[in-house]
Formats: C-alpha cells, sequence, structure tokens
C-alpha cells in the first residue's frame, strides 16, 4: 500500500484539455509525484479568459465565480492553476466577491437558479448558497513555494538540470494587476527564478520577462505578434539562454507554436525551445519523455534536455 494522497482542487482550464495537453499531463504527473490526488471541479466550464472590466455588464464573472462555488460546494477551501490566464480570472472574480458587494450581490443572484446536472444519475440541482469568496486561488508555482516548499522539491530531484540555462517568463497575466494577484513583486518578481533554482537550472535574468508576446493580436494583428514575440526570444538569446520557461498557454502560442511566422517576418531568427515549467518539473523529477508531449512543440526541445532524436538520453 503506497502512502495516501492528499486530494487537491485543480483547475485545468479548456485549452489544456485541447491544445496544450502537455501542460495538463504534467501536472498531473508531478503533482501525483508530490502527493496529491487533484480533483477537478465537477461540471467545470471555461472561465471566461479574460476578466470583465466593465461596471455594467458583469454576468462576465459568473462563469469564474460558479467554478469557486462548485469547488466550495465539494468541500474545498483552495483550487489552484497552472495556465496564468485561468489564474488571473478566478483569483481577480474570487476578489470582487469580497471586496464588491455590488458585484457580490448580482452574481449570487444570478447564480441562485443556476442548474447542476449529476454525471452518473442525471438528477438536476438548484437553490445553491451564495458565494462569498471562500476558497483561496493558487498557481502552481506559489503552491510549490508556499505549501509543497523547495526543500521537498529538491530531495524529489532525479536529473541534473544543471547544464540547462533557462530565461523565465512572466508574461502579461501572472503578475498584474499590482496588488490584485498578490503572488510576487510585479516590479521585482523571484518566484520563477526561485523555482528554476531549486530544480537545478541555471536561470538567465533578460529584461524582457515580462513584455508581453502578443496575446490576442495573433489574431487579429498577427505580423504586431510576431514582432512582439521575436523580440521577447532575440532578448532570451541575446542574454545567452537556451530554453525559455513559461506557464501560459497563450504565450508557448506566440512563442513556440508561431516561430514559423516570426522566422518569415525575421529571417535572421534562429529557433528557440519553450517549455511549460511544469515539463521542465517533471523532467527533473524523473518523469518518462513520453509525458512530456514534446512532439507538441514547433521547435524540439530535446537537444536541451539531453535527449536524443530517438529519445535516448545523452
Amino acid at each position: 500500500m503506497g502512502n495516501k494522497k492528499t486530494k487537491l482542487h485543480y483547475y485545468p482550464g479548456c485549452t489544456l484539455k485541447e491544445k496544450t495537453t502537455n501542460l495538463d499531463d504534467t501536472t498531473y504527473a508531478v503533482m501525483d509525484l508530490l502527493g496529491y490526488e487533484l480533483i477537478e471541479p465537477e461540471n467545470w466550464t471555461c472561465c471566461g479568459a479574460e476578466f470583465p472590466l466593465t461596471e455594467e455588464k458583469i454576468v462576465g464573472l459568473a462563469a469564474p465565480v460558479r467554478i469557486l462555488r462548485q469547488v466550495k460546494l465539494e468541500g474545498g477551501n483552495k483550487v489552484f492553476t497552472v495556465c496564468s490566464f485561468c489564474f488571473n480570472v478566478l483569483k481577480r472574480a474570487n476578489e470582487a466577491m469580497v471586496t464588491d458587494p455590488l458585484k457580490h450581490k448580482r452574481i449570487n443572484a444570478f447564480l441562485k437558479d443556476d442548474i447542476t446536472i449529476d454525471r452518473v444519475t442525471g438528477d438536476k440541482t438548484t437553490g445553491f448558497p451564495e458565494y462569498n469568496g471562500d476558497v483561496s486561488v493558487l498557481h502552481l508555482l506559489e503552491f510549490i513555494r508556499d505549501e509543497v516548499g523547495y526543500e521537498k522539491i529538491r530531495a524529489l530531484i532525479k536529473r541534473d538540470l544543471g547544464k540547462v540555462k533557462v530565461v523565465p517568463y512572466y508574461g502579461c497575466r501572472l503578475l498584474r494587476p499590482k496588488g490584485k494577484i498578490g503572488i510576487d513583486k510585479p516590479d521585482d518578481p523571484s518566484i520563477f527564478e526561485e523555482f528554476l533554482e531549486n530544480i537545478g537550472c541555471e536561470v538567465i535574468d533578460f529584461p524582457f520577462k515580462q513584455e508581453c508576446c502578443g496575446s490576442y493580436l495573433s489574431l487579429s494583428m498577427p505580423d504586431a505578434a510576431s514582432e512582439a514575440s521575436y523580440n521577447v526570444l532575440r532578448s532570451a538569446k541575446l542574454n545567452g539562454a537556451d530554453v525559455l520557461a513559461l506557464s501560459c498557454p497563450l504565450c508557448y502560442y506566440n512563442l513556440d507554436r508561431r516561430q514559423d511566422r516570426i522566422k518569415e517576418k525575421f529571417p535572421e531568427f534562429h529557433e528557440m525551445p519553450v517549455l511549460f515549467f511544469t515539463q521542465l518539473l517533471a523532467w527533473a523529477l524523473g518523469v518518462d519523455e513520453e509525458i512530456l508531449g514534446l512532439d507538441q512543440h514547433f521547435c524540439d526541445p530535446r537537444s536541451v534536455l539531453g535527449i536524443d532524436k530517438s529519445g535516448v538520453e545523452i
């Protein structure tokens, strides 16, 4: 009999189940090794991807609040996520339910007659209690720092990443807006650097770690997004990095999957591997290569991790 695992609510978000399964799979793998059984909230939906800024139409808060309320109904007092956008939306929605009486009243009234259908029996449930911001929203980087502890991480390391020179890329959503997120100091963050150091990487600082990759401009203004992503990757290369680490699926799309478009616009550009922080952690903890989902990357990161083309560790 193995050690009993601690149950923990986890909100993956839609992109991790569709486009970036490598982020979801490695999250499950590392949390299992750390002793956690992940519980996804029953009937979870998209969080909305963007926090609604309009004060007139606040119905956009219903989706994230519904997710948080479900966690509470299932007996949870915390939920973590790894997607920067999901984290930003859930965290700010939760904060609004605590600090804004009008939003609290309107969203709870809207959700009062919400209907949940049991997956097994098909029974319908309505008449839910109010949600008052009772669930803590955490990013996995934050959870590892504050609850798992770096000492435990270091004790479980199976592979040496000392030769891997990594730049931590925060992007726009992991730290901002100031005063609303609270994961670290927006102007002088260190949480990502500390994480990478404690899993054995050589951390490279670079000035573009909080610059936008182009975000949704990749849809409406692809050339502008290509230029923004090029500037981030170019800065990482100029500062001596082998790989860029991140936590945002949209940043991953712009910085990795669109490198062919970047090269069309900037012919001198040389490809650069991009990895999710959970992939680096999984590899350091000894997870098998097939779990990493490296085939999903435009720029193959295997050589950076010490893996040859046949899948053998060098």
